[in-house]
């Protein structure tokens, strides 16, 4: 093999590396990050300004319903289509799609209550 090969296979096989360890850099970047469940902090009117205007109760047996007239016996989270934990859980805390960045109690409420289809 001549000297002019040797840099040829040299520079290639540099190149397939460097290909290589990009391409893992830029899929592994690439994921989702998803924060966990339980190291979110609960949600409350006091700390979301959205949940004060949505009327979120953690518990649902203390909505105001003079103020929210839509709410009807049964609605909680647990079995609202936003709700991220398991369909009709009795207790715990889940993530919720409207509200990014906390827990929502299983058996709260709030004025965007849409039943799971």
């Amino acid at each position: 093999m001549s000297q002019d090969d040797n840099r040829h296979d040299s520079s290639r096989r540099t190149f397939l590396a460097t290909a290589a360890i990009v391409t893992s850099a830029a899929v592994l970047g690439l994921r989702p990050r998803r924060a966990k469940a339980a190291a979110l902090p609960l949600l409350s009117q006091s700390n979301s300004p959205l949940a004060k205007s949505m009327g979120y109760e953690p518990d649902a047996q203390n909505v105001n319903r003079a103020k929210y007239r839509t709410y009807a016996r049964g609605e909680h989270c647990a079995v609202c289509q936003f709700f991220q934990g398991a369909s009709g859980e009795k207790a715990g805390y889940a993530g919720c799609q409207l509200y990014p960045g906390f827990r929502v109690a299983a058996q709260g409420w709030c004025a965007s209550f849409t039943a799971r289809s």
